[in-house]
């Protein structure tokens, strides 16, 4: 096995036969943000992205402290990509790709049986219908189908954005920055939320009902006085119409952290935080 460090962004040749990798978080970028599995899982380190010389494959985040990664058959050339100030070993695995398993053995081929009766002439497929249109059934009888054309599909859709921004004043005390009500169904749920401290601080989020937490996430800025983001999302089941919230708390020291509309510099359009809402089932 051969290793080799990356840092900044490059690419780096890889050995013959290389199936999979093993990286290795050495430092991790100063922007690096953590999530809620264990072991913990990390965003924002960096990107891996294997190539054949020809073209590369589409890029795998780094996402853990040590991390196995598949690579495809033939891969030549490894592009990286990690953020400022951090570092990661990545160690070559020579051989087969070991996220693959073996292929099984061949059986043998049956004797031919012989050949049946010919059955009856089915009804067969109800006759015209034009491009497009699907065969339906019209009652339990068999064989009552009929030509319909589908309905379009409709997808409901929730969208909030914070209307002014918003000073967090009490330590460990919930305030509800945006709110959603939903209906009842199946829902993919994602919030971001801009934040800017005035004296370095741990900031935490949440999207939840008031009751059950959904998804919930916690930072802080590299220095005082910088912006910084949290960003959710979850698939909820809700059995009848409910709000769900994105909240805001600081558990260190009230009045450091306000939560944004817009971002520190070139804002477009005071859409920084935000709840979103896209009905699935």
């Amino acid at each position: 096995m051969s290793s080799f460090s990356i840092s900044g962004s490059g690419s780096h040749a890889l050995s013959a036969g290389v199936g999979a990798l093993h990286v290795h978080i050495d430092t991790l970028p100063v922007r690096a943000g953590s999530g809620s599995a264990y072991p913990v899982n990390w965003y924002h380190v960096g990107f891996l992205r294997p190539g054949d010389g020809t073209a590369f494959w589409e890029p795998i985040p780094i996402e853990a402290t040590d991390a196995w990664v598949s690579i495809p058959n033939g891969s030549t050339t490894l592009g990286y990509a990690v953020g400022p100030g951090g570092a990661a070993t990545v160690t070559e695995v020579i051989g087969p790709n070991p996220f693959v398993g073996p292929s099984g053995a061949t059986g043998a081929t049956g004797a031919t049986g012989a050949t049946g009766a010919t059955g009856a002439a089915g009804p067969g497929v109800a006759t015209g219908g034009t491009i497009h249109q699907v065969l339906t059934k019209l009652s339990s009888t068999n064989y009552d189908t009929d030509w319909e054309t589908p309905a379009g599909a409709s997808l409901a859709t929730a969208n909030a954005t914070l209307g002014a921004d918003v000073t967090i004043s009490a330590t460990n005390t919930a305030f509800d920055i945006v709110t959603l009500s939903l209906a009842a169904g199946t829902w993919f749920v994602w919030g971001d939320m801009q934040y800017s401290i005035t004296t370095q601080t741990d900031c935490q989020a949440r999207i939840w009902d008031g009751t059950t937490t959904f998804a919930e996430g916690e930072g802080i800025p590299r220095v005082a006085t910088d912006y910084a983001r949290i960003s959710m999302s979850a698939i909820i089941a809700l059995a009848s119409t409910t709000t769900i919230k994105l909240t805001a708390y600081n558990s260190t020291l009230a009045n450091s952290m306000t939560v944004r509309r817009a971002n520190g510099a070139n804002s477009g359009a005071n859409v920084a935080t935000q709840l979103n809402a896209l009905k699935v089932a």
